[in-house]
């Protein structure tokens, strides 16, 4: 969909004077301009439900959405607008203040479940219970579920960050789907006496998550700094005292000290090479659950490797996750 605020423009071209009069052009008034692509949406966010009555993520939904049209129109264009169309002007002024209440009911929403956590109202089976049993089926027309939504509007985390530069070998932040860290928690089962690795952890959606959902050591690793200073202030917000985040190199990571580590795509050539290398070490000396998410081709070969050189054992290959390799210690299992 076309996301910039568009124009219509008009050409007036002169009429050449060697022309008989006969065959001069008829004045005509300039032809308007069209509707501007943003006042359907803001009309359709103005009629949307009162935010009294949204949960959590029905509120994320509407934020973004919200966003969506703050971001994307251009103030300049938006003064053309008004100009043209005077009563425009009311309509932009109601959305504005659509827009405030969303994000006021989004931020005590959010705020009351952080209490819960902060007081151990909100114990991690609970806190787990409460957002798988939202369900992980596709919105319709959103690359979304409700369970995603939920975490997002809690943790203010966009599906897609672009923002921070990657390093060499590192790919694009995109914060893991609800469905996924299930899955992650019900192979691992983790305890109390575990802990579990999220290496290239990005803005801390899966982290923080498994960390309010278990009563395992949560670390999170990151090499992006804009990314990991978001992930400690959700961390502290929550008071999770089983999460720390590392600001590292992953290859400079002491990782020793792990038994499950979770990688959703975060690196390629060398760096996942490096990793693959380092985990088939420790499967070597302990009992380790390794869940990789990501192509097989320059990243799962690192790990395939291992699996050849009698380090980790291939679980079967599941429908629903294709793309994710759960490997465990070849000696362990």
């Amino acid at each position: 969909m076309q996301c910039r605020h568009q124009t219509a423009h008009t050409l007036f071209g002169q009429v050449p004077a060697s022309l008989s009069p006969s065959w001069t052009m008829p004045h005509t008034s300039p032809t308007p301009r069209a509707v501007p692509w943003w006042v359907e949406r803001a009309e359709t966010l103005l009629a949307s439900k009162d935010v009294r009555t949204l949960d959590l993520g029905a509120l994320w939904e509407l934020f973004e959405r919200c966003s969506f049209v703050q971001e994307n129109v251009e103030p300049d264009l938006l003064l053309i607008d008004v100009r043209e169309r005077p009563e425009l002007q009311a309509l932009w002024k109601s959305f504005e203040a659509r827009a405030h209440s969303v994000t006021e009911a989004l931020d005590e929403a959010g705020e009351d479940v952080a209490q819960q956590l902060r007081t151990g109202d909100l114990a991690p089976a609970l806190f787990r219970e409460r957002w798988e049993r939202l369900g992980f089926t596709e919105a319709a027309g959103r690359a979304s579920t409700a369970a995603d939504d939920w975490l997002e509007g809690l943790l203010r985390i966009s599906r897609v960050t672009t923002g921070q530069n990657r390093p060499p070998f590192g790919q694009v932040n995109m914060a893991s789907r609800a469905q996924r860290i299930s899955d992650f928690l019900s192979i691992t089962s983790p305890g109390q006496h575990d802990t579990i690795y999220d290496l290239g952890c990005g803005n801390g959606k899966f982290a923080i998550t498994v960390a309010a959902s278990c009563s395992a050591q949560v670390k999170g690793v990151e090499y992006g700094q804009t990314y990991v200073e978001s992930a400690r202030r959700n961390g502290e917000r929550f008071a999770l005292r089983n999460l720390e985040f590392i600001h590292s190199d992953v290859r400079d990571v002491d990782l020793s000290d792990g038994t499950a580590f979770y990688l959703f795509f975060p690196f390629w050539g060398e760096v996942a090479h490096a990793v693959a290398r380092t985990l088939g070490d420790i499967a070597r000396a302990r009992d380790i659950t390794v869940y990789a998410s990501g192509p097989r081709h320059d990243y799962g070969e690192h790990f395939l490797e291992q699996v050849s050189q009698g380090a980790l054992c291939l679980a079967p290959q599941r429908q629903d996750f294709a793309d994710v390799m759960v490997l465990r210690s070849a000696a362990f299992s």
